[in-house]
């Protein structure tokens, strides 16, 4: 029986393919397991022995008849003092064949008074018992039991009801996520998840005697639209739940990036449109927890509300005329009528509510919602409409302002642009946030930045906010985001009262928002031709100052993975190089200029680094034989440990390679000393990665007496810390490499094939790029693909085969993708020329990056 009945399990799991809608999948769950138990309970001779009465009741989600596939079965075996002694062996009968079957069975023995008494103690309990279900047994006994429940623990007691509702409601969002926006959201526990639909309706049932979403409709809590919209998204995520449990054949509530793919096929999505199948799914996958967040909360505010829970300050505010402060809320004081005759009280109403910190009443919001018809063009372009929107971003803390516009729809309907990234997923590792919430968290991000780095004053805010909150406006249409957003922002400018130089300035934030972070963590800052040509592009300093806010804050605002201690100090330093630059006038056209500038600044350095050493300091090293690149690289300090490393460690550095580590955040910085020789930066890119480090950025150096002096950031791959790393095992294995006593290759290969490697989540570019403009000195090869252990030692070992020196090397893994970029010359120290040269490195780059 019990194999038969996980047959019939897997069936129902595959049901959901037939078009049915998910509370019909999960009545056919709910029946399949409702038959084996009641089956059991009905052949079982322990139940016929005990005698007097018992009722076994279905709890939770199986109460309900929404029982998942892999979801536990919650029962609870209610008895009479009769049958008390003999339940323990009648409980067995009935769950000993659910847990060979492979169910997880949540169960408790119980008489009436435990059981009321314990619900009093438990409340999950407590609620666990409004959705009891009587399967079979006593009906007279099941009675009791509600009665008394009702009368001991829920009459008299809605206000401590919604309380604690409200506060396991709010732990969970502290939890599983405070947004419906997440890249992996979590479709049961999150906001907007199915849980937050079924507190709604226990407070329903528990504190106003009503049963499911005809009954709220019926009482006038929600709109037939409102209603229907609610049951819409409640389907899809039933559905998309049992889609889930089924593809992890476990309980699992999370929609993890590995299955997302998978299931918008099964869904029927497709690629169209500008848009990627699965950026289709998750968009409906998203717009349905929106719908059930924002509903539900409207709910939760107005039994709060309904309850005297909610602040009893009856004192009112008014802040201008139609719009009011009373009991810790903003409210528009006005009627339907009078607000047709004055739409822009909408604007106005977040203009106060991100001035004051209030939050819109949800009556209010309610009647935003209803109003958007009132949105027209001559709204659009309305300048007292726009100059309360632009108040609104400059102020401290516009995020829930600008949160509630967007669940209103009122920002979509002022910037129809917007709805193109409204709720659209962005599939990939690096952002945690749909496109429409990003932007809106860039604003908040931006706020911050204004607060605590107050000295980077730009002339212009409004643009520098609008930017942020418009920047990715152009994704989702296929195209290159960047290039189209400039395009849309010229026109909304044009809407809000922009005169052409600003909408020139706000399409150039926009085009080039990525410039800076991109080029920071790809080139070579000590590049001086790049250095100018980025001052020629970017033009003066404001610009740069609020293109440089604007990739802090979009940054901060992408996730975890798109922001460290790194990153920032490489934006830091091209800022502060390209605004060096500006401030001296220099531009593409003034390479004699800037060539004397360098040796000018390699002069200095020089001074500074003299005067850090002793009186009479000895050192093996000339000062003035350095080369300007070397010295411009690192500061006086640093130049000066270099200096005093090579001469006390001089006999040494003769013999064998020296690893001097440091311990930082965000990266540990490696400096290594030893003697050159071709394919050294291979060998040492091959043995960090033997030894799990992964290489974040390289600068790659030789001195005229054949001293290399390579400074490295690297990061483990594995949660190590610094002071676990084998650092000797390290520099020993160097030397082996070095002087062929490792073979480097081999030992990774063999690493690789003892590795499962996992597929890539996300669509990688796979990519070279050679550049011989970029550069006054050098080749430039970009290289993306995917990156794996040991990707960096085959791209550098194939560049050394090929007889080329590397020079500078930047590394910027984007979490699965690996952006490399190359500063190279041929042995002679020229640029490679030689076109079929050129074409024969990219095919062999190409054919490492497709066989990774």
């Amino acid at each position: 029986m019990s194999a038969d009945l996980l047959k019939r399990q897997e069936i129902c799991g595959s049901l959901w393919q037939d078009g049915l809608s998910g509370s019909e999948l999960l009545a056919r769950q709910t029946d399949l397991v409702d038959a084996f138990v009641i089956e059991r309970f009905q052949a079982s001779e322990a139940v016929r022995a005990a005698g007097g009465g018992i009722a076994l009741i279905a709890l939770g989600g199986y109460g309900r008849r929404e029982l998942h596939p892999y979801s536990d079965i919650d029962l609870l075996l209610l008895h009479d003092r009769a049958a008390e002694k003999k339940m323990r062996e009648a409980a067995e009968s009935i769950l000993y064949p659910l847990w060979d079957a492979g169910f997880e069975v949540g169960h408790s023995v119980r008489g009436v008074k435990d059981a009321v008494k314990f619900a009093a103690e438990d409340y999950l309990f407590q609620v666990a018992l409004l959705d009891a279900r009587l399967l079979i047994g006593s009906e007279s006994l099941f009675q009791e039991l509600m009665a008394l429940h009702r009368k001991k623990n829920i009459e008299g007691r809605r206000d401590k009801f919604v309380r604690t509702m409200l506060n396991l409601r709010n732990e969970r969002r502290q939890k599983h996520g405070s947004h419906a926006y997440l890249l992996e959201p979590q479709i049961k526990e999150g906001r907007g998840g199915l849980r937050d639909m079924q507190a709604m309706l226990w407070t329903t049932k528990a504190v106003f005697g009503l049963n499911g979403l005809v009954d709220l409709e019926d009482a006038g809590i929600f709109s037939p639209d409102e209603r229907l919209a609610l049951a819409a998204a409640q389907d899809m995520l039933v559905r998309v739940r049992v889609r889930l449990h089924c593809l992890s054949r476990r309980k699992n509530d999370r929609l993890f990036f590995e299955y997302q793919e998978e299931m918008a096929a099964d869904f029927g999505c497709q690629d169209g449109e500008g848009m990627r199948a699965v950026e289709r799914f998750m968009r409906q996958i998203y717009s349905s927890l929106h719908t059930v967040a924002a509903t539900t909360d409207l709910f939760f505010e107005q039994a709060q509300e309904n309850l005297g829970l909610s602040s009893r300050d009856s004192r009112e505010q008014e802040l201008e005329q139609g719009i009011v402060a009373r009991a810790g809320s903003l409210r528009l004081a006005v009627t339907d009528a009078a607000l047709a005759k004055q739409p822009q009280l909408l604007m106005r109403l977040f203009y106060q509510a991100g001035r004051t910190g209030l939050p819109a009443h949800h009556r209010t919001r309610q009647l935003v919602s209803r109003s958007l018809h009132l949105v027209d063009d001559a709204f659009r372009s309305s300048k007292r409409a726009a100059k309360s929107f632009i108040g609104l971003l400059l102020t401290e803390n516009p995020l829930p302002a600008l949160e509630t516009m967007l669940e209103t729809g009122l920002l979509t309907a002022c910037i129809p642009e917007f709805f193109t990234v409204e709720s659209l997923a962005q599939h990939d590792l690096y952002h945690i946030y749909t496109v429409d919430r990003h932007q809106l968290q860039t604003v908040a991000e931006l706020a911050r930045l204004r607060r605590t780095e107050p000295e980077l004053t730009v002339a212009a805010p409004q643009l520098l906010c609008l930017a942020a909150l418009l920047h990715d406006i152009g994704k989702g249409q296929h195209t290159d985001h960047s290039q189209r957003g400039a395009e849309l922002v010229s026109g909304i400018g044009q809407r809000m009262g922009l005169n052409s130089a600003e909408c020139q300035r706000l399409a150039f934030l926009v085009r080039w928002h990525l410039y800076l972070p991109e080029n920071a963590l790809r080139r070579d800052l000590s590049d001086h031709a790049f250095i100018r040509e980025a001052a020629r592009l970017i033009g003066d300093t404001d610009m740069l100052t609020m293109l440089y806010l604007l990739s802090i804050a979009d940054s901060k605002a992408t996730g975890p993975s798109a922001w460290s201690d790194w990153k920032a100090d490489l934006l830091a330093k091209l800022f502060l190089k390209v605004r060096a630059c500006l401030d001296a006038g220099c531009t593409a056209a003034d390479a004699l200029c800037s060539k004397k500038s360098e040796a000018e600044g390699a002069a200095w350095l020089r001074e500074q680094i003299a005067a850090l050493l002793k009186p009479g300091e000895e050192i093996r090293m000339p000062l003035a034989e350095l080369p300007a690149d070397y010295l411009t690289s690192f500061s006086p300090e640093e130049v000066a440990r270099h200096l005093r490393l090579h001469r006390d460690q001089a006999a040494l550095l003769q013999q064998k390679v020296l690893l001097f580590p440091e311990e930082q955040s965000g990266s540990w910085p490696l400096l290594i000393l030893c003697r050159d020789r071709h394919g050294l930066l291979a060998k040492i890119c091959g043995v960090l990665a033997l030894h799990n480090l992964s290489v974040l950025a390289a600068r790659i150096f030789t001195w005229p007496d054949g001293t290399v002096a390579d400074a490295l950031h690297v990061k483990p791959t594995a949660q190590v810390a610094f002071a676990e790393q084998n650092w000797r095992a390290v520099e020993d294995d160097l030397n082996r490499a070095v002087n062929y006593r490792l073979d480097v290759g081999l030992q990774l290969h063999s690493k690789l094939e003892s590795l499962s490697r996992k597929p890539a989540i996300q669509r990688l570019r796979t990519d070279v790029i050679i550049d011989n403009a970029a550069s006054d000195q050098y080749t430039v090869i970009e290289v993306y693909g995917g990156d794996h252990l040991g990707a960096l030692y085959q791209l550098t070992q194939t560049l050394s085969d090929f007889r080329l020196s590397i020079h500078h090397a930047r590394i910027a893994t984007a979490v699965e993708q690996l952006i490399d970029v190359f500063y190279v010359s041929s042995e002679d120290r020229r640029k490679i020329e030689d076109a079929a040269l050129l074409a024969e490195i990219r095919h062999a780059l190409l054919h490492i990056l497709g066989n990774s």
